[in-house]
């Protein structure tokens, strides 16, 4: 689907056009699949995305641990608190800043598995907006994460409220690990290329 009228009346043209100049012999069909070809360049040149800058507190020490291990892998992973088959579930803070009590932006909210190779971990879950013209809003992330890379990549595969329907991506990067009880700060950069219908 198109991401605006304009770009759906250009579709309809191209394929009225297509239509009537069919002919195996005519140049129109390589002209029509030529304009069809550079639509989603016309139409997207104006569709940037919103980008949100924050930190994802995962806490997995008690008291008050906001990601939960709630079915143990039968494998233990070397160097890490987690087992191969894990499966967690979070409700992690998302924050300004680094620091655990800097202004609250929302929530991750969902679970992950731990994967035995690299480790990896595969997440889905939630970012829940819970500020401004945001509030209430959520963006949907889904994808791989290779811990020990300096940075991962995962997928934005929807949303809801003001990101209904959004596309994007999600850049993952350790800010820091506390290694006595395993609580983390993630430094996250979402891009968010919101619906536009």
């Amino acid at each position: 689907m198109l991401p605006n009228t304009e770009s759906s009346h250009l579709k309809s043209y191209l394929i009225s056009l297509s239509m009537a100049y069919l002919n195996p012999n005519s140049n129109y069909l390589l002209i029509f699949l030529l304009c069809l070809s550079l639509t989603p360049l016309l139409t997207s040149a104006n569709h940037k995305p919103v980008h949100f800058h924050f930190y994802m507190q995962e806490k997995v020490s008690e008291p008050n641990a906001t990601s939960i291990v709630v079915a143990k892998g039968p494998i233990a992973l070397p160097g890490t608190p987690y087992r191969f088959g894990d499966i967690a579930v979070i409700d992690n803070a998302l924050t300004q800043g680094p620091d655990p009590t800097s202004s609250l932006v929302g929530r991750a909210q969902g679970i992950f598995t731990v994967m035995k190779s690299d480790p990896s971990v595969n997440w889905v879950f939630n970012i829940v907006f819970a500020y401004g013209k945001y509030n209430g809003s959520t963006v949907t992330v889904q994808g791989r994460d290779a811990i020990t890379q300096p940075m991962r990549e995962l997928s934005v595969v929807g949303g809801s409220g003001l990101f209904r329907m959004a596309q994007g991506y999600l850049l993952i990067k350790t800010y820091s690990v506390n290694i006595a009880n395993g609580d983390a700060v993630l430094e996250l950069d979402l891009y968010v290329y919101p619906f536009k219908g």
